[in-house]
């Protein structure tokens, strides 16, 4: 019984080291340790949106782990972000040719400077946080509920792009 247990134990151990999960950086020689996170700028239509994305960019880090979020003159990067579209889209009809489900796309140019020399160390040009969702009550209802779900998509594309520098 004993043997049995020691070898479930170790094929957890082996099962979990294996799964590919990390916490902290990608790259351990990475000068860049901490991060400040500006409040995000707006040149979409859609209103108020900016301090939505900002929370929601900065709870995105500090989940992932790579990079310790703090204020502008402990970090050693800056990370800039600007919302440069909000799109909805229909994506499926019903007979009478009326748009049930749509697609809310959020796009953003993210920019990471050296927060000493202001020296660029990153760009994206473009990064997409996306939701499908369907029209429950009204569409401008509808689209309100989906739209932290898109930003929340969003930060966490920025956290993969700016981590893994592609």
């Amino acid at each position: 019984m004993m043997r049995m247990a020691m070898a479930a134990v170790l094929a957890a151990v082996i099962t979990v080291a294996g799964c590919g999960y990390r916490v902290g950086s990608v790259n351990v020689n990475d000068p860049i340790k901490t991060i400040y996170i500006p409040q995000v700028k707006n040149k979409t239509t859609e209103p108020a949106i900016e301090a939505r994305s900002t929370s929601k960019i900065v709870t995105a880090f500090q989940i992932d782990g790579t990079y310790m979020v703090v204020n502008e003159k402990d970090a050693d990067a800056v990370l800039e972000v600007t919302l440069t579209s909000f799109n909805r889209s229909a994506l499926r009809f019903d007979k009478n040719d009326i748009t049930r489900e749509y697609r809310l796309t959020v796009g953003a140019e993210v920019t990471m400077r050296d927060a000493k020399t202001r020296k660029v160390i990153f760009t994206a040009r473009r990064v997409e946080g996306e939701k499908a969702f369907f029209v429950t009550v009204t569409l401008p209802v509808s689209q309100r509920i989906a739209v932290p779900f898109a930003l929340e998509d969003l930060a966490d594309h920025i956290v993969e792009r700016v981590s893994e520098r592609w």
